[in-house]
């Protein structure tokens, strides 16, 4: 396996990077026959110096996140990544990617040129989408290690089954993203995703945009799994938080609401009074 040294900027001025020194990859020369043509593949181990910056990419770029945390930004947007996290990224793209200074992750990945593979995306709508929460898909990626670790002993065969496990997590992405049991996945997603934004100000348009899905779709499998719609869910989980708040501490209401990001004390108060029926200031009365 190589193992890369410590540069800053290839000689074509492409690309940018930091710390690669626990970076190990297999350079293959690739056989443009083949429907996958592999560059590379390889595993990015924890650093938190660790980057990459590509002016323009030359190939396709999948990787998934298997521990820590990082940043991809491309189009002008930066996406939080999380493990079992896979972001791909297409050819001509200009994008860059980092490890998270506290967390930084560790993750495997695989460089390619493929026509066949930008095709499948773009039937299955998954084009202008890059970043996929997919924890089944581990085996996948590790399956490309193994893969990897023939090296220059590999074989149709092995080109073949390159191609085969880049394929299945196309189709794992598109099955969470489009059939039914993908459905339930998204809005478990869309679940955790709400339960731990108690503390922001998390608006249904960012949440859809983070999930890749339109409000209608996300709203309709919601309320069919959970019985409301996610922006009633999530008042409700703030809600319920500030019972808890008025109950076991000695913040104000002001206080309180401002804790939950709530636009005002005044809005606040009103929606506590609506929904619970006692003002946030009589309820902390009943309970003493």
């Amino acid at each position: 396996m190589a193992q890369q040294t410590n540069r800053q900027i290839d000689p074509f001025k492409n690309i940018i990077y930091g710390n690669l020194n626990l970076e190990q990859k297999h350079l293959f020369g690739g056989n443009m026959e083949y429907p996958f043509n592999i560059e590379a593949i390889g595993i990015t181990h924890p650093d938190k110096d660790y980057f990459i910056s590509r002016e323009r990419s030359d190939y396709h770029v999948i990787e998934y996140i298997v521990s820590g945390k990082g940043v991809l930004s491309i189009d002008g947007k930066e996406y939080r990544l999380e493990p079992d996290d896979i972001y791909i990224l297409p050819p001509e793209s200009k994008h860059s990617y980092r490890a998270d200074p506290e967390q930084p992750y560790c993750k495997i990945w695989c460089n390619f040129y493929s026509d066949t593979f930008a095709k499948i995306q773009m039937d299955y709508h998954l084009d202008g989408k890059y970043v996929f929460h997919a924890p089944d898909c581990k085996e996948d990626f590790v399956r490309l290690m193994e893969i990897a670790n023939f090296g220059s002993r590999i074989n149709d065969e092995e080109w073949a089954n390159v191609a085969s496990v880049l394929m299945n997590v196309l189709n794992k992405i598109a099955a969470r993203l489009y059939r039914p049991e993908g459905n339930h996945a998204l809005v478990a997603r869309a679940k955790e995703i709400l339960d731990n934004a108690i503390f922001d100000n998390l608006t249904i348009e960012e949440l859809t945009k983070r999930l890749f899905v339109s409000k209608m779709i996300l709203t309709r499998e919601f309320k069919a799994m959970y019985g409301m719609a996610p922006y009633h869910y999530y008042l409700n989980k703030k809600l319920s938080r500030a019972k808890l708040m008025l109950h076991n501490s000695n913040m104000s209401v002001k206080e309180i609401s401002e804790k939950l990001c709530f636009a005002d004390e005044h809005y606040f108060s009103g929606l506590f009074k609506r929904k619970i029926g006692v003002s946030p200031s009589k309820f902390r009365k009943l309970l003493t």
